[in-house]
C-alpha cells in the first residue's frame, strides 16, 4: 500500500510531544505525504462527540497516533477502524504502539518506503440493548463492572444462549487477544497470540478462589446480566475510553464486530518478541 495523506492523532500533556510531531511532519513531507489534519485527544477521558474523520475515507489514507497505547486505542475510535493505524510510543509499555520517539525518523522513513508489515486485528462490539447497530467497539476489552466503592455484583453469564456461571465479583472483562496484555493481564488472565480467533472472560476480584478465565471462540456471543436491584450500581467501560451506567433490566450483549482493525509496524516487528521485552521475561534488565 501507498501512503498519501495522514491522520496525526496526539494526546494532550504529553512529554515530547511537540518535537516528535514535528520530526513527523518533516519526514512525511519528504516523502510528499500530505498530513490531512492533526487531532488532540483529551488527557482525560474519551474522544469528544462527533465524527473523528471525514466520512468518506480516501485510498492511501492512513492515521498515526502519537502516545501510549490509550491514545491509539482512542484513535480507534475516531477513525472506526476504517484507516489503518500506526503507532508512535511515547507511553509507558507500549504494546500496541511501536516506532520509538528516538528512532522515528528512520522507522518511519522506511515504513513510507515500503518497507513494513501489516497485521488486523479482531475487535468486539457490544451495547446495552438488542441493537447492534447502535453498539460500541473495542480493540481491547468491554468491562462490567460496579461503578462505586460498594460490595461485590452478581453477574449472570450467557454464552450463545446458554448459562454459564454467576460471577460474584467487582466486574467481569470480556477481552480480545490484543486485549489480554491489558487490564486481564493484570487480573491474573493468559496472555494471547493476537492472531488468535478466540475471545477471553474472567471475572476482576472473584469471591469464590475456583473461578478462572474462560477462553472461548471468537464467534461466540456474550450476554451478561446483573439483577436490577444491582444494576444501577454498574457501568459499562469499552476501552476504557468510555462508560455508560446500567439501568435495572438491561443487559450487556457481546459479540465479534464485524470489522477489524488494520495496524502498520515496522518490518522486524514480532509479537513474542514485544511480549518478551515489554514483560521482561528471563530477567532481562531493559
Amino acid at each position: 500500500m501507498i501512503f498519501l495523506r495522514a491522520f496525526i492523532f496526539v494526546r494532550e500533556d504529553t512529554n515530547g510531544i511537540l518535537a516528535t510531531v514535528q520530526t513527523i511532519r518533516d519526514v512525511l513531507a519528504s516523502h510528499t505525504v500530505t498530513v490531512a489534519d492533526i487531532r488532540t485527544i483529551p488527557a482525560h477521558g474519551a474522544w469528544p462527540e462527533g465524527p473523528g474523520l471525514p466520512t468518506m475515507a480516501q485510498t492511501g489514507d492512513f492515521a498515526i497516533s502519537v502516545g501510549g497505547d490509550g491514545t491509539l486505542l482512542a484513535t480507534v475510535s475516531a477513525v472506526r477502524a476504517k484507516l489503518p493505524i500506526l503507532g508512535v510510543n511515547l507511553g509507558r509499555l507500549g504494546f500496541l504502539t511501536d516506532l520509538s520517539p528516538l528512532a522515528v525518523e528512520t522507522e518511519l522513513s522506511a515504513i513510507l518506503a515500503g518497507q513494513y508489515r501489516s497485521e488486523t486485528r479482531l475487535l468486539i462490539q457490544g451495547g446495552l440493548d438488542s441493537a447492534p447497530a447502535r453498539w460500541r467497539m473495542a480493540l481491547n476489552d468491554i468491562v462490567l463492572e460496579k461503578a462505586d466503592g460498594g460490595r461485590m455484583i452478581d453477574i449472570e453469564t450467557w454464552i450463545d444462549g446458554r448459562f454459564v456461571c454467576i460471577h460474584r465479583a467487582d466486574g467481569v472483562i470480556v477481552a480480545t487477544p490484543t486485549g489480554s496484555t491489558a487490564y486481564a493481564l493484570s487480573c491474573g488472565g493468559p496472555i494471547l497470540h493476537p492472531e488468535l480467533e478466540a475471545l477471553l472472560i474472567l471475572p476482576i476480584s472473584p469471591h469464590n478462589l475456583s473461578e478462572r478465565p474462560l477462553v472461548i471462540a471468537s464467534s461466540s456471543e456474550i450476554e451478561l446480566r446483573v439483577p436490577d436491584r444491582a444494576a444501577e450500581r454498574c457501568q459499562v467501560n469499552w476501552d476504557g475510553q468510555e462508560s455508560l451506567r446500567l439501568n435495572a433490566g438491561q443487559s450487556l450483549r457481546i459479540s465479534r464486530a464485524e470489522q477489524r482493525v488494520q495496524l502498520v509496524h515496522p518490518i522486524d516487528y514480532d509479537p513474542i518478541a514485544k511480549l518478551r521485552d515489554k514483560l521482561r521475561w528471563g530477567g532481562q534488565d531493559s
